[in-house]
């Protein structure tokens, strides 16, 4: 019985496979015949930058007529509606259906969802939170860590279906992401330290006036620098991947059909490691916020 279960299971991951990379080559060339439409009248970096670039239109389907976004009206005020937008509206209404819905309540039994989703949240805490933070500390960030690791683990793995934008892929949502940390990390830093302790502790003691002065010029700086770094190591590494797939796809039409035969499994390839990708990001991006958040508090 255990034998046939394996071998079920086996036929069942080997058929489930099968259907992703046919789902992938089917999807990876209507949007290169898409990308290939639109390189007639225009520059290849145009094409690639289209890929990327936010919009007031959302096409779901590539054959399909574009969805037109409009702003939302609320009195004197315009908020603007893009594809971007939507993306992360999607993505949070996700978040909150699955977590909703999987830990409301306490189960002695979990779902399968919450089965699936315990050893992240495991990991969240005991890998990346509470070495970083101390378990005390941790405790009180929890719930922000949390919230910012499925989202842009969420918001990662989105971008990763056809159909849908990487919002990470955005420098203006990572950027709004690194300001947040960092309004976090000044907050907090003055809460605990004090305005005087908070700039203070930036300066290890025993230090002459004047190198004191040009370390905390520096340390000043670097507090900018690491929101800074968060924002745009985020961004290039989940824009990469999108781009090296747009442009091996791009190479059928600009070369011969028949570097589909090796740029479709190099595209499937990088679409594969993306995943990795994915959840190293969302990883980096939590575990260096907590660090900076809890340095932020503590004297050098």
């Amino acid at each position: 019985m255990y034998s046939t279960e394996i071998k079920t299971g086996g036929r069942f991951s080997g058929g489930y496979l099968k259907s992703v990379i046919s789902i992938f080559i089917i999807f990876s060339s209507l949007t290169a015949k898409v990308y290939a439409g639109h390189n007639e009248s225009e520059d290849v970096g145009v094409t690639l930058l289209h890929h990327i670039m936010d919009s007031h239109s959302w096409q779901p389907v590539p054959f399909l007529k574009p969805l037109q976004l409009h702003d939302l009206q609320i009195g004197p005020l315009a908020i603007p509606v893009t594809q971007y937008t939507l993306m992360l509206l999607i993505i949070a209404a996700v978040l909150i259906v699955v977590f909703a819905g999987v830990f409301h309540k306490v189960r002695t039994i979990p779902s399968r969802v919450g089965i699936m989703l315990e050893p992240l949240v495991f990991f969240v805490r005991d890998s990346l939170i509470y070495p970083a933070m101390g378990e005390e500390t941790g405790k009180k960030w929890l719930p922000f860590c949390y919230t910012l690791f499925f989202f842009i683990l969420g918001s990662n793995f989105l971008g990763m279906i056809p159909m849908f934008r990487t919002v990470t892929g955005n420098l203006s949502v990572n950027t709004a992401l690194a300001v947040m940390v960092f309004v976090i990390i000044v907050i907090n830093g003055v809460r605990k330290l004090g305005i005087p302790g908070f700039f203070t502790a930036m300066i290890p003691e025993g230090v002459p006036g004047p190198i004191a002065v040009l370390l905390l010029v520096v340390e000043v700086a670097n507090l900018f620098i690491r929101s800074g770094v968060l924002a745009i190591r985020l961004f290039a590494n989940m824009i990469a991947g999108h781009m090296v797939i747009s442009s091996l796809l791009l190479l059928i039409f600009l070369i011969h059909p028949i570097v589909s035969a090796v740029s479709v499994p190099m595209a499937l390839f990088i679409y594969l490691l993306e995943v990795l990708v994915a959840i190293i990001q969302a990883v980096v991006f939590t575990m260096l916020s907590a660090v900076f958040i809890k340095m932020a508090s503590s004297h050098h």
